[in-house]
């Protein structure tokens, strides 16, 4: 047994000393389709949160591993007795949320003022440039206290295998994990996200276009819940105008809304998800977005599909309806498994008559092969080292040289921007949009019968209303 474990321990060693060697695992699929990030650049680990700052942002295109944990907490100070405010969600006091009062949002509105203290790092991410990949190795790949912010036209970007956390999860409006904004060709696989401020994955009002979200686990098990209940609201939401997200072989778990939140203009295609123990809402599809649902399962969902106000269009396939999409898309629909949830329905065809060009290389399983799949494979430590024998997969971790720059450095990164943070009108017009305003919502209803379409999630008995959101808000609506 012992000389078991230890061949074990060294095949995964192997394992991840490959993927280092050769950075990205698999190819990008879907929507984003043909993103190769830093392509052939020589993969290479940062040594410190200060290196990786500016790998990130600068015009070199790379290969970034991160292959240890790189800590942002107190990297830019607390502020310490700062404005925040107790939404009125909040009804469990300190197992609840209150939230961070930004600069130039009105958010707060006329809730109870009181103060706060919180980190400074977590309020903005990472600015990410074009032509990146940033891939953990192995399950060592966490970020720490700071999101990844991609904006204002940036491109062919992938993030791979890693985990990010612990950005103020005790504050509406404590941070984003992963922000798009005006964005093309980004692949998202295999990270895990989880206590977050605000949303673990955002999309703002600029188009982001291609995008492919897979094989990662939103987890949203919390000890500062606004729904009072250990689960996360704010989730994923997308609001950009005309994206394309192909969504696939995620795990959505502990959730109690906005799993997704969808508005706006764009095609997303959801399949082969695999959602658990969802207190509140899951999908919540508004305002001209077209969504194909299928292939997904859904094991206590309470409510599977938002009422929204002002309702998109739908095709969530059913038994009865799988061979409509042969015609359109030339090939049958997968239907939805749905156990110990509410209803999922939608069966507007125009949504798959209309699709777009450019979704390649989709296969959507039988929904009976979903929750085992995505339980193996979503999240971080657990991409595939494909058919190498150990002897190639040691001769290529061999060849590998990761550039390091020596010992992490104690100095903290000092950002260059001086903004405190996304402040932004309630709902900002399109024309002054920025990645700034990324995180801006309306004022919280104070009830179920309250606007659906404002900040904070609806309080009350009604099913749709059972979320409410814990996370701090990203845009000008959200339930």
């Amino acid at each position: 047994m012992p000389l078991l474990r230890h061949l074990l321990t060294a095949t995964a060693l192997l394992g991840a000393s490959a993927q280092a060697a050769t950075g990205v695992t698999g190819s990008a699929f879907g929507f984003a389709s043909g993103t190769t990030g830093g392509g052939d650049a020589t993969p290479a680990a940062p040594s410190d949160i200060t290196e990786l700052t500016t790998w990130l942002s600068d015009s070199t295109p790379r290969v970034i591993l991160i292959d240890k944990e790189f800590n942002f907490l107190d990297s830019e100070g607390k502020c310490t007795d700062c404005e925040c405010c107790k939404p009125s969600s909040n009804t469990c006091g300190s197992s609840g949320q209150n939230a961070v009062k930004q600069n130039g949002s009105d958010w707060c509105g006329s809730y109870p003022s009181l103060t706060c203290t919180y980190d400074n790092a977590a309020i903005e991410g990472l600015e990410v440039a074009s032509n990146k990949s940033i891939v953990g190795v192995g399950s060592a790949g966490v970020i720490r206290g700071k999101g990844l912010r991609m904006v204002n036209g940036v491109s062919n970007i992938i993030v791979q295998n890693i985990h990010i956390t612990q950005l103020n999860p005790e504050f509406i409006w404590g941070g984003d994990a992963i922000t798009l904004d005006g964005t093309n060709n980004i692949w998202i696989d295999h990270v895990k996200i989880n206590l977050i401020g605000r949303q673990m994955f955002v999309a703002g009002y600029e188009a982001s276009h291609s995008v492919t979200i897979s094989n990662s686990e939103f987890d949203g098990q919390t000890s500062w819940s606004a729904t009072c209940n250990g689960h996360h609201y704010w989730t994923v939401l997308g609001y950009g105008h005309n994206d394309k997200v192909t969504f696939a072989n995620n795990y959505l778990h502990h959730t109690s809304g906005r799993s997704p939140k969808l508005e706006f203009n764009s095609y997303w295609h959801a399949y082969n998800n695999y959602w658990f123990n969802n207190t509140g809402h899951a999908f919540d599809v508004g305002e001209n977005t077209r969504a194909l649902i299928e292939g997904n399962v859904m094991v206590d969902v309470n409510t599977p599909l938002l009422a929204d106000s002002n309702p998109g269009a739908v095709f969530a396939v059913n038994s009865s309806d799988v061979s409509t999409c042969t015609k359109a898309l030339g090939r049958t629909c997968v239907a939805n498994t749905l156990i110990s949830s509410g209803t999922l329905t939608g069966s507007n065809s125009s949504v798959i008559s209309s699709w777009p060009s450019g979704e390649s290389d989709i296969t959507v399983k039988a929904a009976s092969q979903v929750a085992a799949y995505v339980k193996a494979n979503a999240g971080i430590g657990k991409l595939s080292n494909g058919s190498g024998s150990s002897s190639t997969v040691a001769a290529v971790a061999t060849s590998a040289v990761a550039k390091r720059a020596g010992p992490e450095r104690d100095a903290p990164y000092v950002p260059a921007f001086s903004e405190a943070g996304p402040g932004a009108s309630a709902v900002p017009s399109q024309a002054s949009w920025s990645w700034r305003k990324v995180s801006t919502d309306g004022p919280a209803p104070t009830g179920a019968s309250g606007p659906q379409g404002l900040g904070a999630p609806v309080q009350g008995s009604a099913p749709q209303a059972t979320g409410h959101g814990h996370h701090h808000g990203h845009h000008g609506h959200g339930n």
